[in-house]
């Protein structure tokens, strides 16, 4: 992938429809690579003895690229799916297998030892096999272990032990997403928006599908839906990625680089964990992901039960208010992704706006949680205070990435943002489990002071970003920025 530039394009809207277009590809007597070559747009070059496809990231032009944002949108599906599984069967999973909350919370600390394993080999993946290898590999560890969760095992613990690949696969697919996404050429903000939007949308779906299955079918048969999308995504990545080698990454992350003194290599040549923690944009990324990241899955994983256990014992029904959340997630991601840009001066100061407002709304929950009834018009009220909860919290996350790229040198993008999706990946497992094992012994009428307690931590972080990063903020608004400049 070639560098990326920042033209100013980013304001003409969006075509979704030329994502698919191919009519590029059917010049007469030229393949694929042939015709891409023939207009200048796919540059082989040598480097250190070998051959590397380069090119722009950017989809108007290069059907790869194209092919490799679908790869991205049906991961994201399955981050979404996968994220909202576990906490909509909590209480088919105990019931099934014989076992406590706190045993079944066990799954989300599995899935943090996965994302560790990612953290730390993320890098080491990229240099040996390049980016078409660690998606492949993620894909298809997706692929296996979906099948055995499909199978419903008879045993938790194999049921458990799945989430390590998966938690693993999770954190390579959602790093290189995001590192690609947020270096496109054209409307990054809006196709950030996009795979997270997606994310999202099968979180939402979620909780009722599975409903569903357990009261009419088998439950575990929900696993076929991941199963299936990863099998499609890989079908489409093999393709896709192909040009995206070791010798590639090594040539993206050294060419044209000087900021060279912002790194430091260990004995191998590679980028160290530590050194990469000591650069603040990707210690305060992590750190900011992890909590936030905590705070989101935590609030859709132990929403459904909370609900149950302390406003009404309709499954189907609160279910649903449970997809309200979701719904309000996607809604934040999809729209709010097109107004940052239009409106605001930079993704940083529209963040910390998103992040108030969010803020805002988990009070009014905590405030709406201490009454006890099952009336309708609070089930109303409820469903809307965690719609606009989840339309805050939505854009949080891909605009965090946005940020991370424009404050890191490109050689840092992939070990640097692979380190901080990994790390705030663990959150989104290992505060699930942490809140769950609190609700066990103190209370599910505690669940809303945990989430609102989180977003406070997670709001204090962003707004100390810029007395540690070059984020100016001599204005807030996009029309005051055309003004100055």
């Amino acid at each position: 992938m070639a560098p990326r530039k920042d033209d100013g394009k980013d304001d003409i809207p969006i075509e979704m429809v030329s994502l698919l277009d191919q009519s590029m590809e059917q010049d007469e007597g030229f393949t694929r690579d042939e015709v891409y070559t023939s207009k200048g747009w796919i540059e082989d070059v040598e480097w250190k003895g070998k051959k590397v496809k380069t090119y722009p990231l950017d989809y108007n032009k290069v059907g790869l690229v194209r092919m490799q944002i679908v790869t991205n949108l049906i991961v994201f599906l399955v981050f979404g799916l996968n994220d909202q599984t576990t906490g909509s069967l909590i209480p088919t999973l105990t019931r099934s297998y014989g076992i406590s909350k706190v045993v079944v919370s066990n799954i989300f600390l599995v899935q943090v030892f996965g994302y560790v394993l990612a953290c730390l080999l993320n890098e080491k993946l990229h240099k040996r096999w390049g980016m078409r290898g660690a998606v492949n590999l993620s894909a298809g560890l997706f692929i296996l272990f979906f099948a055995v969760l499909a199978l419903q095992p008879s045993s938790f613990f194999i049921y458990m032990a799945c989430y390590l690949p998966i938690g693993f696969a999770l954190g390579i697919l959602d790093s290189t997403g995001n590192v690609l996404i947020g270096n496109l050429e054209h409307h990054k903000n809006e196709w950030m928006g996009a795979i997270h939007g997606l994310y999202g949308a099968a979180s939402m779906v979620t909780p009722p599908v599975v409903s569903h299955f357990v009261k009419y079918g088998r439950w575990a048969n929900f696993f076929c839906i991941p199963l299936g999308l990863s099998v499609l995504a890989l079908a489409i990545a093999v393709p896709a990625f192909r040009h995206e080698t070791a010798a590639k990454y090594d040539y993206v992350c050294n060419v044209n680089e000087v900021e060279t003194e912002l790194v430091e290599e260990d004995k191998s040549g590679g980028l160290t964990v530590v050194a990469l923690l000591k650069n603040p944009a990707v210690s305060l990324y992590a750190i900011y992901l992890f909590v936030y990241l905590g705070a989101e899955v935590s609030t859709g994983s132990w929403l459904f039960s909370y609900l149950l256990s302390t406003k009404s014992d309709d499954k189907i029904a609160m279910s649903y208010v449970t997809s309200s959340y979701w719904t309000g997630l996607t809604v934040g991601r999809f729209l709010l992704g097109f107004i940052t840009k239009r409106v605001f001066a930079s993704e940083y100061v529209a963040s910390l706006a998103y992040s108030l407002m969010c803020l805002f709304f988990y009070s009014v929950l905590l405030a709406v949680g201490t009454i006890n009834t099952d009336a309708g018009w609070y089930i109303v009220v409820l469903f809307f205070v965690l719609f606009f909860c989840g339309v805050f919290v939505g854009p949080l996350f891909p605009n965090a990435s946005i940020v991370a790229m424009q404050v890191l040198p490109r050689h840092l993008h992939v070990g640097g943002v692979g380190l901080a999706v990994a790390i705030g990946g663990s959150g989104n497992a290992l505060l699930p489990y942490l809140v769950g094992v609190t609700l066990h012994f103190a209370g599910m009428n505690w669940f809303p002071l945990l989430c609102w307690t989180m977003v406070v931590g997670f709001t204090l972080i962003w707004s100390i970003y810029p007395k540690y990063l070059p984020i100016p903020l001599h204005t807030y608004f996009r029309h005051e920025l055309d003004t100055i400049s």
